[in-house]
């Protein structure tokens, strides 16, 4: 058995898929779908936000654990626009 181990990018809604595009289209799973996660070991996960909702509770917690579990970092959109500011 084979471990999935490219780029995901864990969103709010699809619409936000644009924000990276270096993660193909089947490696976009909304905050919602955390079954979707399993048999996966990313080499980075890439989110947004996703509020303050139980389920939103419940995926940070799932991401955090396979970060530990497999040494995955985990990149928040805000990172990257932090990084695309010019610096003067």
């Amino acid at each position: 058995m084979t471990q999935n181990t490219e780029p995901i990018a864990v969103v709010y809604g699809y619409h936000q898929t644009r924000m990276f595009p270096e993660v193909k289209p089947e490696n976009v799973i909304p905050f919602r779908l955390l079954h979707l996660l399993k048999g996966r070991r990313p080499a980075v996960i890439y989110r947004t936000g996703f509020g303050k909702s139980a389920p939103a509770w419940r995926m940070l917690e799932a991401l955090e654990a396979l970060a530990w579990d497999h040494g995955t970092e985990i990149i928040h959109e805000r990172q990257l626009r932090e990084e695309e500011v010019p610096t003067q």
